[in-house]
């Protein structure tokens, strides 16, 4: 409701004003485009991996580990009592079961993981989750800063800032 607030009295004074964003804490917020609501949720998690693409004897094949930044968004109207689309918390419960097979855990082990790599990872977690975040349209994966994959679907797709 904030960046709506925000977003009519900036939108006249500013016409090329594209979004307004609000951060609720450091790991979560709200992007507002004069139409839609979208929030995201980050989280990180530790994991391992081999790139098992790579040749017999490659040091990419070799086992090594990342710090992951995940960044998840969804789109969804507001709730006019609420004042909110989707809780915070709720998105990360409901991205739990998912969190818990990343976190500490050898990612090229995951079930039905063509590769480790960042988009491959994405896509993967898309499949795991889509059932329980239906407003889930867009996964951002960090191996580390500037390094990594966005997956966006959905009406809004990679308009949105990161």
């Amino acid at each position: 409701m904030l960046a709506s607030w925000l977003w009519a009295r900036l939108k006249p004074q500013l016409p090329a004003l594209s979004w307004i964003t609000v951060y609720e804490t450091s790991t979560a917020g709200c992007h507002y485009d004069g139409r839609h609501y979208s929030i995201w949720k980050e989280q990180r998690f530790e994991g391992a991996l081999q790139l098992l693409s790579a040749p017999e004897g490659d040091p990419r094949r070799r086992l090594h580990g990342h710090s992951y930044l995940l960044r998840l968004h969804l789109t969804a109207p507001l709730d006019q009592v609420l004042g909110w689309t989707v809780d915070y918390g709720d998105v990360k419960t409901l991205f739990k079961p998912v969190y818990a097979q990343l976190d500490h855990h050898r990612l090229s082990a995951l079930p039905r993981l063509r590769e480790a790599d960042p988009a491959s990872l994405t896509l993967w977690m898309r499949e795991e989750v889509a059932a329980r975040l239906p407003p889930l349209d867009r996964i951002d994966l960090h191996e580390t800063p500037g390094c990594g994959a966005s997956l966006c679907w959905g009406e809004l797709g990679p308009a949105l800032p990161s």
